[in-house]
């Protein structure tokens, strides 16, 4: 078989989809990853084929500018009619540039090579127009909790020119079949959406051993790290863990700080407990952890689930902060709303979620079990096999164009 996989071009959106491209190769079957040209060294980098289609444009750039200053409003994240929620509804036609960009050497190309399904993370709004065009299954695969799902609501209004000039009948953002890496108790379900699980496999780009990660910690391990979109957004008023370090800097735990290099001058007077300021992959460096804090981003939020450690969410943008609550909610960790957030408020719920760090271990281990059981990438591609073949399942009734 033939997969098409298609994402917008950055890491976090990208990253949770390889594990299913590598099972499908591993399996014998062919894929190619669409994305803007700039990307394609990331999806190479990844041991994936790319498929480098239209301009590069500056989406992220765009978004950037437009969201300067921006600060979550209360604790519903964004304000029914606030200028945030424009600019929301903004940013997803901005997305949706990307994919008028990418599609006409993308249906070319696909006309030629006719795939058997496309894969296609949330913001690749292409993946499921294209998919309808061409008359095969479309899946979207989620990065974490569907936070995503809502957006079908405008989609006729943001996509419909682009359905009808390559010939789709539909655009269907949720996709014929959703991905869901979420355990059951952390997954966040809409009517809208048919889904089946698929168990997260931590990808976090190239990654080595560091020597001083060979040696057990003597003392319990408490990571903080905090992505890198906040900055790239240039919300640093959100960016909360120079602060949480001072804030565990009495406590008795060993802090490991692991930010990218832009963070790096943000860290001055270190505590005596910091080991490590630095970029490390967090599948690596996770099981050692007794606990994490960080932003609730959703590569970070997933790993951790996936090495059953408690976590610790401060969450600044709508999407984590979904994320965040859904933590909570399974009793595996606790979130704290960011804003006006004061330095002794922070000292005292830290304080507080170390103390009590036994019962949200155990809730993290739970939370892990379940993870643990859902199907693997492998799996997933052994039931795509069987359904492809036996006309089942997304190939009832199908005939592609």
């Amino acid at each position: 078989m033939r997969a098409l996989f298609i994402t917008w071009p950055w890491n976090s959106h990208f990253y949770p989809m390889a594990p299913l491209g590598w099972a499908l190769r591993a399996a014998g079957h062919d894929v190619m990853v669409a994305s803007q040209p700039s990307f394609a060294p990331t999806i190479t980098g990844a041991g994936l084929p790319a498929l480098p289609v239209g301009p590069d444009l500056d989406i992220v750039g765009q978004l950037s500018e437009m969201y300067r200053g921006w600060r979550p409003e209360n604790d519903r994240a964004v304000v029914e009619n606030s200028p945030h929620r424009k600019n929301g509804i903004v940013s997803l036609y901005r997305i949706a540039e990307s994919a008028e960009a990418m599609a006409e050497e993308a249906t070319d190309f696909a006309r030629q090579w006719r795939p058997d399904f496309v894969v296609f993370e949330p913001m690749a709004f292409l993946g499921p127009v294209l998919a309808s065009a061409l008359g095969v299954p479309s899946m979207r695969l989620l990065w974490a909790t569907d936070s995503s799902a809502k957006i079908a609501r405008i989609q006729d209004e943001m996509l419909g020119g682009l359905a009808q000039r390559i010939g789709a009948d539909r655009v269907n953002l949720v996709g014929d079949l959703t991905l869901d890496p979420c355990p059951p108790r952390l997954r966040r379900v809409d009517p809208r959406v048919t889904g089946t699980s698929m168990r997260y496999i931590p990808y976090n780009g190239p990654a080595e051993l560091p020597l001083w990660l060979r040696t057990p910690p003597s003392r319990p391990r408490i990571l903080v790290t905090w992505g890198g979109s906040l900055f790239q957004y240039g919300w640093n008023e959100g960016i909360l863990a120079p602060r949480v370090v001072r804030a565990l800097a009495d406590q008795d735990v060993e802090v490991v700080v692991a930010v990218h290099g832009e963070y790096r001058e943000m860290f001055t007077d270190l505590p005596a407990n910091v080991v490590h300021v630095g970029p490390v992959a967090l599948h690596l460096l996770l099981p050692s952890c007794a606990a994490i804090v960080h932003q609730g981003g959703a590569g970070t939020t997933m790993t951790a689930v996936s090495s059953g450690t408690p976590q610790f969410v401060v969450p600044w943008w709508p999407d984590a902060i979904v994320n965040a609550r859904q933590v909570e909610a399974t009793g595996s960790g606790r979130h704290l709303w960011p804003v006006d957030l004061e330095d002794a408020t922070l000292k005292e719920a830290l304080c507080q979620f170390v103390a009590d760090l036994p019962d949200y271990q155990n809730a993290a281990t739970r939370l892990q079990d379940e993870h643990l059981a859902l199907p693997t990438p492998a799996e997933v591609v052994t039931q795509i096999e069987r359904d492809s073949a036996a006309g089942t399942g997304l190939w009832a009734a199908r005939k592609p164009a």
